[in-house]
């Protein structure tokens, strides 16, 4: 006695793979076109049933399915209005032509004496990386003491540069 088929699940496929393998299938002569269009006919008449379908149950509901809405697709991440939020962003300003209405942080200019400050600091870290971690002490004491133009101007003399 023959043992009964177990359900198979179909593989994904691109619709480029679906239309190679139906191709392949008319070549090998497995199926032939008439068959494919038959099965593409019935598509239509399927969901004609579908819709029948839904529109009995939707009557069933009592109506358009107001009451009985789908509930609200679930969004990856933090949910909106979470407490662990960054306090910064509470006095945040509402973005110029923002067609979404998100608030946006505002970000504040910087001084000229901030831009020198930064790249100083720049110099400072990539001349002190150069440097084995054994070896930095002297010049982060120069840095705090004399300044971090002092520690610089030794750190290059010390690299060769």
């Amino acid at each position: 006695m023959p043992r009964p088929r177990q359900p198979i699940s179909s593989p994904k496929l691109s619709s480029g793979q679906a239309s190679y393998v139906i191709d392949r299938m008319i070549s090998d002569r497995r199926v032939s076109p008439g068959e494919i269009i038959r099965y593409v006919n019935e598509m239509q008449h399927e969901i004609e049933q579908l819709e029948q379908r839904l529109q009995s149950l939707r009557a069933a509901a009592g109506g358009g399915g107001g009451s009985y809405a789908a509930a609200p697709v679930r969004r990856r991440g933090r949910p909106p209005g979470s407490r662990n939020r960054a306090k910064a962003a509470a006095p945040a300003a509402v973005s110029a032509g923002g067609k979404t209405g998100r608030k946006r942080r505002r970000r504040s200019r910087i001084t000229p004496e901030q831009l020198a400050s930064r790249q100083l600091q720049g110099r400072y870290l990539g001349l002190i990386r150069q440097i084995p971690a054994s070896r930095r002490g002297p010049y982060q004491r120069t840095a705090k003491e004399k300044g971090r133009e002092a520690a610089i101007r030794e750190m290059q003399s010390a690299l060769g540069k």
